[in-house]
Formats: C-alpha cells, sequence, structure tokens
C-alpha cells in the first residue's frame, strides 16, 4: 500500500528532527494533521492563529536549530507573515508549510486562492509549490537543507 502525501510530509519531517509543528487544525491541513496523529512522533501544538505559529517556531528554531510551522489557504498565509519575516531576518531555521487550494483552482479566482510565491518570496529563503505528489520528497529535502544551510 503506497502511503499519500500527507505521510510521507510527516515521516521526512520526523527524519529532518521536528518534533513540533505549530499550526491552526482546519481546511487543507486537516490531512496533515491527520497523519501527525497517525505518526506519533510529531506534536500538533494547536495556536490562537498562523501569526502564533510562526512566532512559535521562530522561537524554537532559535533553541534548538530547526522548528515547522503551518497555515492552510487564503487568509491563514498572510497571518503567517509577520513570524515568518522575524524569524528569516533573525536568521532562524524555520521550515513553513503552506497548504493550498487543490492546483485544478489555480488562477482562476477560487474562494481564498492567492499566489503564495510572491506572498511569501520575501521572508524566504525558498519558495516552492508542489503540484503533484511526485514533487514532494524532492522540493521537502531541498527546503529542509536551505532552511537549514541558509538560515532562513
Amino acid at each position: 500500500m503506497s502511503k499519500n502525501v500527507s505521510d510521507q510530509l510527516v515521516e521526512s519531517l520526523v527524519e529532518a528532527g521536528i518534533q513540533r509543528i505549530y499550526a491552526v487544525t482546519g481546511d487543507s491541513l486537516n490531512h496533515v494533521n491527520a497523519a501527525i496523529h497517525r505518526n506519533g512522533k510529531i506534536k500538533w501544538i494547536h495556536v490562537r492563529n498562523e501569526e502564533m505559529a510562526a512566532f512559535a517556531a521562530g522561537a524554537e528554531a532559535q533553541l534548538n536549530g530547526l522548528a515547522c510551522c503551518a497555515g492552510s489557504s487564503g487568509p491563514r498565509h498572510v497571518h503567517l507573515i509577520n513570524g515568518l519575516y522575524d524569524a528569516h531576518r533573525s536568521s532562524a531555521s524555520v521550515l513553513a508549510i503552506a497548504s493550498t487550494i487543490p492546483t485544478k483552482e489555480f488562477g482562476i479566482g477560487f474562494f481564498q486562492g492567492i499566489n503564495i510565491i510572491k506572498l511569501f518570496d520575501d521572508c524566504s529563503c525558498y519558495n516552492q509549490v508542489a503540484t503533484t505528489p511526485a514533487h514532494l520528497p524532492r522540493m521537502l529535502q531541498t527546503a529542509l537543507q536551505h532552511t537549514l544551510h541558509k538560515k532562513g
């Protein structure tokens, strides 16, 4: 039985040493949250909003070297920005997972669809969108390498 994308993501995060993900449950992150619970090796830290998630991940990264936060589509991505700018400017290694709308809905005015490449570009040392399940493993590895080696 092949693993779904969320299970692959969580296994890769565990291998990278991620112990916690700061996020708000809901929408396009539900599958990730379920995979975290199935895996049992990462704690989902539910926070009040995504801004707090990014600030908490930034603080943890400054203390421990690598941390992770997540936000689901649309306005929740915007909430990540303040904390991610702070982490980026502080050279904290934060991996931000910005789950989004279905790729078939890109560019057609879908509810809560935003251009996440433009949004996160200035506060990221690596910023890409996985558009197929095959993209995830290599893209995640590249993101982890960038965040650790470029401190951002």
